[in-house]
């Protein structure tokens, strides 16, 4: 089911389906809620009428698996012969291309998502590009994102309930490059402008993002700060002129998707 459409703010827009359309190649990067996103957005592209295939461009743990309408263990070879079929009794499918354990899925190398879209017949392809051990925030390595090539849409992902909580491996993939992107000492605590500038930065929420793709930080968990920070948060991005605008999404994974201003 679509989760239901939040209008907080004046600059709303109707559905999160409004962020993809025909043909894009959407990447959800970051931590703190790239699944849930990445099947809320796929719920709402359905509902539009489309047809959508997930994948993800690192390996696939099976609690992951659950979520999906249908998977599909499908190899390239195999595309465009078997995925156009699920799709016709599946308006979201999950394709992987091996299993080689109960619990491991095989996803796609990120130069394979034009081939997957193209050979599918699919609408719009989403990827989750990146893994962050269920932290609450991500920096990535020097080989990350697995950015899918082609992608027109990004997606980094922040958890706000990662704000009041101390730079440390318990709360932050990587917290040694957080130190540096955000000048911060080990267990320093986080604020909400700590998470938005991690989203923000092409050190790490929009690293590998190409220049022409359509930007939507994702700040998940929104009801676990103030409102008055909350409001401090949509101002800054109302204004960030390297993002298409932003998503919500509070702790019942309802979201609301907003504009820019710029």
């Amino acid at each position: 089911m679509q989760p239901a459409a939040s209008h907080s703010s004046e600059n709303a827009v109707a559905s999160l389906s409004d962020i993809a359309t025909y043909g894009d190649i959407v990447a959800i990067v970051g931590a703190g809620g790239k699944t849930t996103t990445m099947f809320a957005l796929a719920h709402a592209l359905a509902d539009r009428g489309l047809r959508v295939v997930t994948s993800k461009s690192t390996v696939i743990h099976a609690p992951s698996m659950v979520r999906s309408p249908k998977l599909v263990i499908s190899k390239p070879t195999s595309w465009s012969r078997e995925l156009p079929e699920a799709l016709k009794t599946h308006p979201i499918i999950t394709v992987v291309t091996s299993n080689p354990t109960p619990r491991r899925f095989e996803g796609i190398e990120p130069e394979m998502a034009p081939a997957l879209l193209h050979d599918s017949d699919a609408d719009v392809l989403i990827v989750e590009a990146d893994g962050a051990r269920r932290r609450l925030l991500k920096l990535p390595a020097d080989h990350e994102p697995a950015m899918p090539e082609g992608a027109t849409t990004v997606l980094p992902v922040g958890c706000l309930a990662a704000v009041g909580t101390q730079l440390t491996r318990r709360f932050v993939h990587r917290p040694e490059l957080a130190e540096q992107l955000l000048g911060l000492t080990t267990g320093a605590t986080l604020t909400p402008a700590n998470v938005v500038a991690v989203l923000l930065s092409e050190q790490a929420g929009l690293k590998s993002a190409p220049p022409s793709a359509h930007k939507w930080p994702v700040l998940t968990a929104i009801n676990t700060i103030n409102t008055s920070d909350l409001g401090k948060l949509r101002t800054l991005l109302a204004r960030e002129s390297k993002i298409t605008g932003w998503i919500e999404a509070d702790q019942d994974w309802e979201f609301s998707v907003h504009w820019n201003q710029v």
